[in-house]
């Protein structure tokens, strides 16, 4: 395990992360403000609770139908599969080859980082993971710029798919805000840092290798959708596949400011009051918010430990090869 996170990170993109050999430790400086809007999140996740809903929830809770919620675990683990391949459909398409197996590792251990690290900060370790297992020169820089074109599929495909939702009625206008926060954060890293903009290495985006990184990311939000309307169908939520949308657009647009671990507190908050919004009660609504939240966390842990093996194993094996050639050759 010493060379799966021998990894330092461009200072521009992670100002505090060291790893160490042998386990995965990740310094992370956070700043006073953070904890102040963490705070906020959690302050308006309690006037939700203090409405009177929190018994009604948990009963509401106790209810569930073990069916639907399965199948919505199975969904999660699938759109997590299909984010790992679009990093490696990203990756391929600057140069940068990888195993699907070496990048389902890598995502899975990002993913269990993000769930206990606040403002996403796991997407800085899942970098720096995918930086260890592609051979090119510059392949920091590479792995970043992967990132950004990861983004930039996912928010193509938020977008399609909110805006025809937007347009047939069934969502309102307000959805589209995530992407376009998205747009205008990466504006203004454009602007400040354009030296470093220009070291980042996208890679030639043919429309084949298009067609595949947005064939990945339509099948990971497809899938992440179709879990969350299994989520909210075990809680007997009406219409499950439009509170679904609702839902994970508010997820999606709280998103942008991801202070809590694992998206707790802001994002939680967010889904639950879009759903209070749209019709949904109270009670169910927070529900609702409640259990998808736990399934996407239980699914995320399972993926991440999975991927750790994988990581554990690929790189266990050269060291067992090199000790029965030395045996042999002795």
């Amino acid at each position: 395990m010493r060379s799966l996170l021998a990894f330092r990170s461009p200072r521009s993109l992670v100002p505090a992360f060291a790893t160490e050999a042998g386990t995965h430790t990740t310094v992370v400086r956070i700043p006073a403000r953070l904890a102040i809007v963490g705070g906020v999140g959690v302050a308006v996740l309690a006037a939700v609770v203090a409405r009177g809903t929190t018994i009604a929830a948990a009963r509401s809770l106790t209810d569930l139908r073990p069916l639907p919620l399965a199948l919505g675990g199975a969904g999660l683990l699938v759109a997590l599969a299909a984010s790992a391949g679009t990093w490696r459909a990203a990756l391929s398409a600057a140069g940068g080859g990888i195993r699907y197996r070496d990048a389902w590792g890598c995502y899975g251990l990002g993913s269990l980082a993000n769930v206990v690290l606040p403002a996403r900060l796991g997407d800085a370790v899942r970098i720096g993971l995918f930086a260890t297992r592609v051979e090119h020169p510059d392949r920091r820089w590479l792995c970043a710029g992967a990132f950004l074109t990861v983004a930039a599929a996912r928010a193509a495909v938020y977008t399609l798919t909110c805006g025809a939702a937007a347009a047939a009625g069934t969502l309102p206008a307000w959805t589209l805000a995530a992407p376009a926060a998205l747009v205008a954060i990466a504006l203004v890293g454009a602007a400040a840092r354009p030296r470093r903009l220009r070291r980042l290495r996208v890679g030639e985006i043919t429309p084949t290798r298009g067609t595949v990184l947005l064939g990945w990311a339509a099948l990971a939000a497809g899938s992440r959708l179709l879990a969350a309307t299994c989520v909210f169908a075990a809680l007997d939520v009406h219409a499950p596949f439009r509170s679904a949308l609702i839902g994970l657009a508010a997820l999606a647009v709280a998103g942008t400011l991801p202070i809590a671990p694992g998206g707790l507190g802001v994002a939680g908050a967010g889904m639950a009051l879009a759903l209070q919004q749209s019709g949904t009660p109270g009670p169910t609504a927070l529900a609702a918010a409640v259990a998808f939240h736990a399934v996407e966390t239980l699914a995320t842990v399972a993926f991440g430990s999975s991927g750790w093996l994988v990581l554990r194993r690929a790189t266990s094996r050269p060291a067992r090869t090199c000790s029965r050639r030395r045996s042999a050759s002795g």
